[in-house]
């Protein structure tokens, strides 16, 4: 895991999402994302660490997005701000779903990795903004 800290921007696989929506044409965003949230949500067996990292990073992306609009931004590792997004009902749902799943240890080898690294409940901690604005 190419992680600097347990936070949901603070991976490579987080830093390599946020270039592509950078790179992407704005009106291809939401798609992009959703995308990035079926990996994780949409699957039989095991749901890789890399996929849950890129997802939680799409899911604290539409967070800070929601939380931006309504006049309290959220403090971040990452400059967000250039990220232009259009939250909608379908994403705001889908990211409390991908940070639902990334909690739940089965077949997660995302939760595993911390785990093993006893850092889980700090990167509980570090979720908990995200899900207190995905929540309202």
């Amino acid at each position: 895991m190419g992680a600097w800290g347990t936070g949901p921007l603070d991976n490579d696989a987080a830093g390599d999402l946020l270039d592509e929506v950078l790179e992407a044409e704005r009106e291809d965003v939401p798609e992009l994302l959703e995308t990035v949230f079926r990996r994780v949500l949409v699957t039989d067996g095991r749901i890789d660490s890399w996929e849950t990292e890129q997802a939680l990073a799409g899911a604290a992306l539409v967070a800070y997005r929601l939380a931006a609009r309504r006049g309290h931004p959220l403090a971040t590792d990452e400059d967000l701000d250039p990220i232009q997004l259009e939250v909608t009902e379908r994403l705001m749902s889908l990211a409390r779903e991908v940070i639902r799943r990334a909690l739940i240890p089965e077949n997660n080898e995302w939760y595993d990795l911390w785990i093993l690294s006893e850092g889980i409940d700090e990167a509980r901690a570090q979720l908990a903004p995200y899900v207190h604005v995905l929540a309202s």
